[in-house]
């Protein structure tokens, strides 16, 4: 991961080098391997496909594939003092919980006195949730990231892992999130990126990919800084593995 501690925080932040652009016949690869599902449905259907798919076994099994392909572990590096700091922060969200593999690091590294509430579109994955922590300082609610059931700038740490993709458009999604969030909040946001590698992933999880240049003028049209960006490890940041993870502030 690219993080380090907050003495390196103005280096990690210069600006990033161009990126090689891809050549034609990846992209074309890309759009090939890329889930046609979120373009073929209505967006209500859509949805509804999507709450049956995690309701279902693929979301049951979450808790097994995570460890198996890394998230696990990459969850408890990513909710760190090095990386996504949330020591201070009182009010948390989890957004889009799933089984609540986030929600778990937030609880073991958050101030003993934080509120941590997460939400799902799935309920089955909120049942799953809660066997999961059992934990009273976490409470769950299902809800649509379109339309969140939270008064305005209620929360000064949020996480959304993994659950931007489902949206045909991430603006109300992202809007929604920064109108919930207090002035200089903060978001670790994790998305399935345009490569080859998130082209599998989108197949897998019937999902769509973002672009990352075109996300951070998204996230800035909704209030949203491009903090900083993040990485399993440099290989990763070179082969442009792991999908898109920052950390977003929402402007003051």
């Amino acid at each position: 991961m690219s993080t380090t501690d907050a003495s390196s925080s103005s280096k990690r932040l210069r600006p990033e080098k161009p990126r090689k652009r891809e050549s034609k016949k990846t992209r074309v690869l890309q759009k090939a391997i890329e889930s046609k599902h979120p373009a073929r449905q209505s967006f209500a259907d859509y949805r509804s496909y999507v709450r049956k798919h995690y309701d279902g076994l693929p979301g049951a099994m979450l808790a097994v594939t995570g460890i198996v392909t890394g998230h696990e572990m990459l969850a408890g590096r990513l909710i760190h003092p090095r990386a996504f700091d949330i020591r201070g922060c009182k009010r948390l969200l989890d957004a889009g919980c799933g089984d609540g593999r986030y929600s778990k690091f937030i609880l073991r590294r958050a101030d003993v006195d934080a509120m941590i509430t997460g939400f799902d579109y799935s309920r089955q994955m909120l049942q799953r949730a809660r066997r999961r922590l059992k934990n009273p300082r976490a409470t769950h609610v299902t809800a649509d990231l379109t339309r969140l059931p939270y008064a305005d700038q209620v929360f000064d740490a949020v996480v959304c892992g993994w659950v931007l993709e489902h949206l045909p458009d991430p603006r109300p999604g992202l809007q929604e999130l920064s109108r919930v969030m207090q002035p200089g909040g903060k978001l670790l946001l994790m998305v399935t990126e345009d490569t080859i590698s998130g082209a599998v992933c989108s197949r897998l999880w019937h999902c769509r990919t973002y672009n990352r240049t075109d996300l951070r003028t998204i996230a800035k049209e909704c209030g949203l800084t491009w903090h900083h960006e993040m990485w399993l490890s440099r290989w990763h940041a070179k082969m442009r593995l792991g999908g898109i993870i920052v950390e977003l502030r929402k402007d003051g």
